[in-house]
């Protein structure tokens, strides 16, 4: 998977958790690792109404290869509001299987 596919892959796993989409981003991971309710959970728990990250977060975006699991890589994107960067991040893992983008939303970590 090229940057510019785990960018576009990345923005549309954001987006959905910003517009509080839950049950469309589980559907979108196959619900692995984290439910439709444990990121409501979580995003209650931060306390803060998210907005999508400025295009400089994209730009710097640094994916990390997964060992022993060749083409996946693990994104950790800063989380952000209408005011600015939250110390909150989401994890995510994005790898393709039969030519399609898989996500997996590793965990939601509110600082």
């Amino acid at each position: 998977m090229s940057p510019a596919d785990l960018t576009l892959v990345a923005r549309h796993a954001v987006k959905l958790l910003v517009e509080r989409r839950f049950a469309e981003l589980e559907q979108a991971t196959g619900g692995v690792r984290l439910s439709a309710d444990d990121m409501e959970a979580a995003l209650e728990d931060m306390g803060v109404s998210l907005a999508m990250p400025p295009e400089s977060v994209w730009r710097e975006l640094r994916p990390r290869p997964v060992r022993n699991r060749p083409g996946a890589f693990e994104l950790s994107i800063p989380l952000w509001t209408a005011r600015g960067r939250t110390p909150h991040t989401v994890e995510l893992t994005v790898h393709s299987a039969n030519g399609r983008p898989v996500i997996e939303v590793d965990d939601l970590i509110v600082g």
